[in-house]
């Protein structure tokens, strides 16, 4: 058998594996969709409005966490530094330093010949510029 044929029998597998668990993942999840749910009117006395059963809300939850969690609790979540905006920068040059052991890469612009004159070339443009605007 050619490698090329056998790439193709292995891609019309995993084609058809990966087609079939994704018609069960979608039939479960149309299922799912459309079973109703029982509303409940919320009782009398309360403004009107519908929920779904007794589902806490998010600020509940958060309320339920912040009254339950204790200090050591966030320690050992967060640290003792707490949560840091991570430093992009020097996570690049520090892994840049770690790959490049030799020579950077780039042109070293102080062996080139104008440079040597740029001084010259600069007090030259300084100096016309003086005459043009006196």
């Amino acid at each position: 058998m050619k490698l090329d044929q056998l790439r193709k029998i292995i891609r019309e597998e995993v084609r058809a594996a990966v087609k079939e668990e994704l018609q069960e993942v979608m039939n479960e999840a149309v299922k799912i969709a459309s079973t109703p749910t029982k509303m409940q009117e919320v009782p009398k006395g309360q403004s009107k409005k519908w929920s779904v059963g007794k589902s806490a809300t998010l600020d509940e939850m958060l309320n339920a966490t912040r009254a339950e969690m204790t200090y050591q609790d966030v320690s050992n979540i967060v640290g003792s530094t707490g949560v840091q905006k991570p430093n992009f920068a020097a996570m690049m040059s520090n892994q840049m330093v770690r790959e490049n052991t030799g020579p950077m890469p780039g042109i070293d612009i102080s062996k080139l010949d104008f440079v040597g004159k740029a001084k010259s070339i600069f007090d030259a443009s300084l100096k016309k510029d003086k005459n043009r605007l006196g």
